[in-house]
């Protein structure tokens, strides 16, 4: 591991020991679960940690969490930092900084972090699932709209819009309208199981079957749940995910201007 995975990797020790104290069915998900499976550990190039819990139970882990955590770590989400324009949460070392260049203008948080995504439902008929998409696209193009990316023709001048009525104010409430959305299709019931917080779209529904009870891998030296059907799980996502990148794909997907595991962000801010 490298200086900034060993931060990642406290972080997911903690998480982990939350999840089994408050016996919270967890899973390493995306490139997380790939590493767990393919090199017991860290992608060597990759830079996050990701983690999934069904809907019920990423609920009493935010209600719980908080006062089981160390006064270093700092369980950021749209209630607990308000300016964090997302529908999933982060664990952050607060000592750290892990400054990306599009969120580098939010007030919030900038500790290095691991991604806690809670698992939805999915509609059953198509004409709620097209519905859905097209109401998902709007609350991710509204969230999209406060991060300093590059834009081009329409989206623009929308975005010189939602800067004009300061929608990065209250953000927060978008957040809360989306997640309120995406969360009345119960995970309890759902033959499809919805991480809508990444960003690969459909390749993040799997059936309900992939995940199921989980299968205990090693990682970095903890042992950690992944979803049961692994293989089918990446596969669905990554393809011949056993085989390796070429060269210039060996790298992270995180445009990062500041990173310091020794030092706090609030140092850059």
């Amino acid at each position: 591991m490298n200086e900034l995975q060993r931060v990642e990797f406290d972080l997911l020790q903690n998480f982990v020991n939350i999840c089994n104290k408050l016996d919270l069915k967890y899973y390493l998900v995306c490139g997380s679960a790939l590493g767990a499976v393919k090199y017991n550990g860290f992608i060597p190039w990759d830079d996050d940690i990701d983690v999934a819990l069904l809907r019920d139970d990423y609920n009493i882990f935010l209600e719980k969490a908080p006062e089981m955590l160390p006064d270093y770590i700092f369980l950021q989400n749209y209630k607990s930092d308000l300016s964090f324009p997302q529908i999933y949460s982060k664990l952050r070392n607060s000592n750290t900084a892990f400054i990306e260049k599009s969120a580098a203008d939010l007030p919030i948080n900038h500790g290095i972090n691991i991604d806690i995504f809670p698992l939805d439902g999915y509609p059953e008929t198509s004409y709620a699932q097209k519905l859905f998409e097209v109401k998902k696209r709007i609350y991710g193009a509204l969230l999209l709209s406060v991060y300093n990316v590059p834009r081009k023709g329409f989206s623009r001048y929308l975005n010189k819009f939602f800067n004009f009525i300061k929608l990065k104010n209250h953000i927060h409430f978008v957040s809360a309208r989306f997640e309120k959305f995406i969360s009345k299709y119960s995970s309890d019931d759902s033959l499809i199981l919805c991480n809508h917080g990444n960003w690969q779209g459909k390749l993040d529904y799997s059936p309900r079957e992939h995940f199921g009870s989980g299968e205990f891998f090693n990682f970095e030296g903890l042992e950690v749940r992944i979803p049961k059907e692994y293989d089918k799980y990446l596969s669905q996502k990554y393809g011949d995910y056993m085989s390796e990148l070429p060269e210039e794909k060996q790298k992270s997907h995180h445009n990062c201007i500041v990173c310091d595991c020794n030092n706090s962000y609030k140092k850059y801010r």
